[in-house]
């Protein structure tokens, strides 16, 4: 079975999760003996083969390469997201490449820079479709449906608009998966995939072969970690202040990934420097769970699907998540860890002085974790995968 998937970024040019979520399954797929294809934006149109995956990266007409966008002039995101509400230039691209490819399914993700105009290319090339949701793109052009410091309930003028498009062709798609069933059902609720035969929630893949817990220093002092991309809307800047005013006796937080520019990177560590708070930059996942007991998820927004999650139960890491979007689902309490609510004041303090205050806790979550992680085995996703693949073919 070939698989064409399509995503937006791909390795060497991924910023997030959602990449990795896609290089892992994709490269999960050649261990079961199908063959994944991958279609990229790229700042040029060349091929390459990553891992043995091959790929396509094609540059989309449009005003910037959707990686850049943070770079870019405001006065030209507008017009940029109007040409991406559909943008007719894909279909004819994408047409020749499933021509020359032959697959037996299309696999779109996060489309922002193809538009959902794949789905047409797809539709008319009569090759069965599977969509996976990520986040919020078919319903906010931001992908985020976060506004004025709160989550939207509804779609504000401009959304409804631009994600018209992306609302009708949804009807083209055979299966619709959410990396959650949080992200799967707000977008039934607001009337898409209509058509779809099947409808259904899988998590994201672990990449790791094996679980297991890596080895940590135990002492008197207790290090919360928090990891991702820097920016407002992924409570960065709220947990550090309410790890500051905290004031966990011999506790520590260390603060992973690059921040959405330097200058706002720059920013966030000069207002938040501490003796007690280490911005440590991006660090491979090894570098971090063998320094971190605890791991902090403070998103304010709807995250779909927090990546990191997975990643710390696969290393024996008890997680504390906000109760936003799809991290509810994969939190046990008081066993994995807990959960906090960014709106109730003193709540991710009190969780964070459970840890502190009995310095054993994490340690004895840990093989919790680690047997939670088992949900997210790469052979187990893919395998489910495969399932809607074959429901959508009959």
């Amino acid at each position: 079975m070939k698989i064409l998937i399509i995503n937006n970024l791909y390795h060497p040019n991924a910023v997030g999760g959602a990449e990795k979520s896609v290089e892992v399954l994709a490269e999960g797929f050649m261990k079961e003996d199908l063959t994944p294809v991958i279609v990229s934006t790229a700042d040029i149109d060349h091929a390459g083969i990553v891992n043995g995956v091959r790929i396509h990266y094609r540059k989309i007409p449009n005003l910037y390469w959707v990686k850049s966008a943070k770079e870019q002039s405001p006065l030209k995101k507008p017009l940029w997201h109007l040409i991406d509400s559909y943008n007719p230039f894909v279909p004819s691209m994408l047409a020749g490449i499933i021509e020359k490819e032959s697959p037996d399914v299309v696999h779109t993700n996060n489309l922002a820079g193809f538009s959902v105009a794949v789905w047409k290319a797809a539709r008319r090339s009569g090759v069965p479709i599977v969509h996976t949701i990520r986040d919020h793109y078919l319903l906010c052009p931001r992908s985020v449906m976060y506004r004025n410091d709160r989550n939207c309930t509804r779609q504000c003028l401009d959304c409804r608009i631009l994600s018209f498009p992306r609302k009708m062709l949804s009807l083209y798609v055979d299966g619709v998966v959410g990396v959650s069933r949080f992200i799967l059902q707000k977008h039934l609720n607001f009337g898409y995939f209509r058509k779809a035969k099947i409808k259904t929630a899988i998590y994201n893949a672990a990449d790791m072969d094996a679980r297991s817990e890596i080895a940590r220093t135990r002492n008197n002092t207790i290090t919360f970690g928090c990891a991702g991309m820097l920016v407002p809307i992924k409570g960065f800047e709220y947990l550090i202040e309410r790890f500051k005013k905290a004031d966990l006796k011999d506790a520590r937080l260390h603060v992973y990934g690059k921040g959405l520019s330097a200058a706002y990177e720059r920013r966030l560590i000069e207002r938040c420097r501490s003796d007690k708070i280490r911005f440590m930059g991006h660090r491979k996942p090894e570098e971090i769970y063998s320094n971190v007991d605890v791991m902090i998820i403070p998103s304010l927004a709807d995250d779909a699907f927090p990546r990191v999650l997975i990643e710390s139960y696969s290393h024996g890491v008890p997680v504390i998540a906000s109760n936003r979007g799809g991290a509810p689902e994969m939190i046990a309490e008081n066993r994995t860890g807990f959960l906090f609510d960014p709106a109730c004041k003193g709540d991710l303090e009190e969780k964070m002085r459970m840890f502190s205050d009995d310095r054993d806790k994490a340690g004895g979550f840990a093989s919790y974790c680690l047997e939670a992680a088992g949900q997210f085995a790469r052979e187990k996703i893919v395998k489910q995968y495969m399932g809607v693949y074959r429901a959508v073919m009959k």
